[in-house]
């Protein structure tokens, strides 16, 4: 079963892909955003390292359990046929401490031919922010 858009990218696909997980993530559904990924996917976020969609569930719900009212924006930086190269900012409350923050960072994407990614590889800083400094539209 394929994911479109599939590899290799032009820069309209590489864009709609980019947009496609933008969309995904700001649903905070670990099921939804699971499915984007191979059954092996690889994944370094920040300090961990882990592989597969079980896993990968597993972390989401984790994050979104302590990241609250979570939105983020992707920006396309760079593609080739199968690697997309992302831009993002999300912001997020702590739900242990009411602290507002907005994470910077970047990804990059490795697909297989089916569309699904094989490889995500994140980095990221947290900046604290207050409530009155957000400038991603909440929807909660």
């Amino acid at each position: 079963m394929q994911r479109p858009p599939t590899p290799p990218f032009t820069f309209q696909t590489a864009r709609q892909k980019v947009q496609a997980a933008e969309d995904a993530w700001n649903t905070r559904n670990p099921q939804t955003v699971a499915c984007a990924y191979s059954e092996d996917s690889t994944w370094r976020n920040r300090d961990e390292f882990f592989t597969g969609r079980d896993a990968i569930r597993a972390f989401l719900e984790r994050k979104w359990s302590v990241e609250l009212h979570y939105r983020l924006k992707k920006e396309l930086w760079a593609y080739t046929d199968n690697r997309i190269a992302v831009h993002f900012e999300y912001e997020w409350q702590h739900a242990g401490t009411g602290q507002w923050y907005r994470t910077y960072g970047n990804e990059l994407w490795e697909f297989d031919r089916d569309g699904y990614m094989t490889r995500r590889d994140m980095s990221a800083n947290d900046t604290p922010i207050a409530a009155a400094d957000r400038r991603i539209d909440a929807d909660d």
